[in-house]
């Protein structure tokens, strides 16, 4: 993400230097001296701050012109009032939109623009960089984006510990032919230079995807446990791309909230939420396994 482009993307978005700051949660002279270029080289974590909040900005104005949109519809069409599929598809076409989940989706024209040219060669250089500041960092690649997270806390790793186990157990039981890693793997999603993530949890039953380097194309089932740096990656960014890249199923688990969000691949995409007490079924097993997340936690 360079310089210029968060200063386009703000100025679209009609905000003044001082709002970006209040909303990032950052020193409103830390953001002036960036955005004036009197810092030379900013931070990578500041960088992705103010990426991250001009996403979600940019989001809002995305959904407010939508529902705006759906109400004036359903208004002149009362007949077709329920139907939101019907009107989205009307709504993809007179806009022009590309096929991500409305809140991502923007002109096929404008589409490129949301992709960044940092290559995984680039990317290992950047993040072994980084790491040789100190930087105690995780490092994932979305589309050419540098993505830099904390490292995860105690609590976030004993649920996914636990997690991974209860889903491996599973699998021995049945001699299934799927494999849990639970220790960070790197994920090839679409197979090209520009995207690697790591997920909490990857559970993969095609063996040819695997190799020495990773796992090279979508998993079967994917889980992230939230935590606070990696809140809107995972709400947004990941659910994007896992879903656009063929993962069939998606977990997000909010240990803050105490909710599950489970996403289905599909047309339409199928997303239901959870409580921590609640059963709650693993689709690509059929429901023949089923997760209690409250009995999980520490």
């Amino acid at each position: 993400m360079k310089v210029d482009e968060i200063r386009e993307r703000k100025k679209k978005l009609k905000l003044t230097t001082y709002q970006l700051a209040l909303l990032a949660e950052l020193p409103q002279g830390t953001v002036s001296k960036i955005l004036t270029g009197e810092t030379k080289n900013p931070s990578y974590l500041t960088i992705e701050k103010l990426d991250e909040t001009l996403l979600k900005e940019e989001m809002k104005v995305r959904m407010e012109a939508y529902v705006a949109a759906m109400q004036q519809y359903f208004a002149e069409h009362p007949e077709d009032i329920g139907n939101q599929a019907k009107f989205e598809a009307i709504y993809r076409e007179k806009c022009n939109l590309d096929d991500a989940p409305i809140p991502y989706a923007v002109p096929r024209d404008d589409a490129s623009k949301l992709h960044g040219n940092l290559a995984l060669h680039d990317y290992r250089l950047r993040a072994s960089e980084l790491h040789k500041m100190g930087e105690n960092r995780g490092f994932e690649l979305i589309d050419g984006n540098l993505i830099i997270s904390e490292m995860a806390g105690v609590s976030h790793q004993r649920m996914v510990k636990k997690l991974g186990k209860a889903i491996s157990d599973f699998i021995d039981e049945m001699n299934g032919r799927c494999e849990v890693f639970d220790v960070g793997v790197n994920v090839y999603l679409d197979e090209n230079e520009y995207t690697l993530v790591i997920p909490d949890i990857t559970v993969i039953c095609n063996s040819d995807r695997i190799t020495e380097k990773g796992i090279e194309g979508a998993p079967d089932f994917v889980i992230e446990v939230v935590s606070p740096s990696t809140r809107q990656t995972d709400y947004h960014k990941k659910l994007h791309k896992y879903m656009d890249a063929g993962v069939t199923e998606y977990w997000i688990v909010d240990m803050e909230r105490e909710m599950v969000s489970v996403c289905i691949n599909g047309e339409p995409m199928q997303v239901t939420i959870y409580s921590f007490t609640d059963e709650i079924p693993v689709n690509i097993y059929d429901g023949k396994l089923s997760v209690t997340i409250g009995e999980q936690s520490v």
